[in-house]
């Protein structure tokens, strides 16, 4: 049996060799040119490569403006500093000054008289106690003059006291009228403040005087005192000596002397209790 020629057709000598398909399943370029896929990579790394390259100029460029920022941060807050630098040195310099006004005042209280409301008296023209008379508005010659001593009946024990102004204690006096409206109303403010604040000056002592008695006038001494039980001393000075002694002028009337018996503050008139515990508290230092 002739064999049958077989079903193809011979390829001619210069035709091309059939492709081979690769792992895809698709033809393999031929060896001779660039591959498709390598072509597309290149160009990718080429974008990725531009792309990292305008990230890098634009992370420059916002670096360089927050660098900038915090620059004038800094000298906005050096600024700042070196203003609360001054306000600080301002401020001490301002509490230093507001101190010396403070102890400039503190002198003064005790060597200026401080008048407010009071009650005119008849006192002899030429004084004939120890301190010259009062006058107000003028320098008082009191000042440093020493006090003798000060002897009187006192009320509420009904026995005679004396007591000598330079026996080292501060010593506050306060002289009155039981008619006087002024002293009406500070002593009683004068008793309660002391009752409570007696403590803070335990080197100070406070005498009271009723003066000028006229049992005619409004106000009777008696019922007064036995009513407002004072816990300081009362001397009863019935024939006004202890107010020339004293030179006084003017009901209600302030006496301050220093524990060697110096006057070192006169006033005439009404002293608030806020006044009267300045006064203590700088006679308590002189004591130390």
């Amino acid at each position: 049996m002739e064999n049958e020629p077989e079903n193809t057709t011979p390829m001619p000598d210069d035709a091309p060799a059939t492709p081979h398909l690769g792992d895809a399943g698709r033809p393999q370029q031929p060896s001779g040119g660039a591959p498709r896929g390598l072509m597309i990579a290149v160009a990718i790394a080429v974008v990725v490569v531009l792309a990292l390259q305008v990230f890098t100029l634009l992370s420059t460029s916002r670096t360089h403006d927050q660098v900038t920022a915090l620059d004038d941060r800094i000298t906005t807050l050096d600024d700042q500093i070196a203003t609360v630098g001054s306000d600080v040195a301002a401020t001490q310099s301002a509490i230093s000054d507001v101190g010396a006004k403070v102890e400039d005042l503190a002198q003064q209280s005790l060597t200026s008289p401080v008048a407010s409301g009071a009650s005119a008296v008849e006192t002899p023209a030429e004084p004939t106690g120890d301190l010259p008379l009062f006058e107000q508005g003028q320098p008082d010659a009191a000042l440093g003059v020493r006090l003798g001593d000060v002897s009187g009946l006192e009320y509420y024990t009904n026995t005679d006291l004396t007591f000598d102004p330079a026996d080292g204690t501060p010593r506050a006096w306060l002289i009155w009228a039981h008619w006087c409206p002024h002293c009406q109303r500070e002593l009683p403010a004068v008793t309660d403040w002391y009752t409570e604040n007696a403590g803070d000056y335990p080197d100070v002592e406070l005498v009271s005087i009723t003066s000028s008695i006229d049992p005619d006038r409004g106000n009777p001494v008696e019922p007064y005192l036995d009513e407002l039980q004072t816990p300081f001393p009362i001397l009863v000075d019935s024939d006004s000596s202890l107010a020339q002694q004293f030179g006084v002028n003017a009901f209600p009337f302030w006496v301050f002397t220093a524990g060697d018996g110096t006057t070192v503050l006169r006033v005439a008139g009404y002293l608030e209790v806020d006044q009267v515990a300045d006064i203590f508290a700088q006679l308590q230092d002189l004591s130390s």
